[in-house]
C-alpha cells in the first residue's frame, strides 16, 4: 500500500470518518485532492490553510490534536 492509503487510513480511523463525511462537530471533514501544490512535501495533508508535509501514519493523531487544540483556544 502507498504511503497516502495508509495516511488517509490513519485519518479515517483518527476522525472515525469516511471520505466525503464531517465530523459532528464540523471541525473536520474527509476529502481526497489530487493536488495542492505541494509535490515536494508529498505526502501531505491540509487541516484548514495549513499544509502538513512528508507525512507518515504516526502523525495524524498529533495533527489532530493540534488543530482542536487551536480551535478550543480561540473558542
Amino acid at each position: 500500500m502507498l504511503a497516502k492509503g495508509k495516511i488517509l487510513d490513519a485519518f479515517k480511523k483518527e476522525l472515525n470518518l469516511e471520505v466525503g463525511q464531517t465530523t459532528p462537530d464540523g471541525l473536520f471533514s474527509l476529502t481526497c485532492l489530487r493536488c495542492v501544490g505541494a509535490c515536494g512535501l508529498a505526502p501531505v495533508a491540509m487541516v484548514g490553510d495549513k499544509v502538513y508535509g512528508r507525512l507518515a501514519p504516526a502523525d495524524v493523531k498529533n495533527i489532530v490534536k493540534e488543530f482542536k487544540d487551536l480551535e478550543a483556544a480561540n473558542a
